[in-house]
């Protein structure tokens, strides 16, 4: 359907891909309710291979679909720059994070796609702790 949708037009569907975001919330959520298990893989190698098979699902339908992958790790964007070749994406970065990374990247590759660099808005609660979660995910 979304399929149909979209070629129609001939309009593509942005699609975010996130690894890890709300991890720590998710697992306590998990906990606090009871629930036999999790609704996030627990071992960091798992979700860096589910990314990855999300990213190159999204590039299977490159016709329908405008990948953003979200990512600080080096690995991952010289996974997705491999996934991605002949297509057009973007990378995001959250502000005040990866700009050596980036930066490096741009050098590296010829044809570097275009980094959107975003950055939390909202209220003092909701921004504290989303820094909190930042700092969690990100403490090295």
């Amino acid at each position: 359907m979304v399929d149909r949708a979209c070629r129609r037009p001939q309009r593509k569907i942005p699609v975010r891909l996130v690894k890890g975001a709300y991890w720590d919330a998710e697992i306590k959520f998990a906990q606090v309710a009871g629930y036999p298990d999790f609704p996030v893989f627990t071992r960091k190698p798992n979700t860096d291979v589910s990314y990855l098979v999300c990213a190159e699902r999204i590039f299977q339908a490159r016709d329908t679909l405008f990948g953003q992958f979200a990512t600080h790790n080096a690995h991952t964007v010289a996974a997705i720059m491999h996934l991605g070749k002949g297509s057009e994406f973007e990378f995001q970065r959250l502000h005040g994070m990866g700009e050596r990374l980036f930066a490096v990247a741009v050098e590296e590759y010829q044809e570097f796609p275009s980094v959107r660099v975003y950055a939390p808005v909202g209220g003092h609660e909701d921004l504290l702790a989303y820094l909190v979660r930042r700092l969690l995910e990100n403490g090295t």
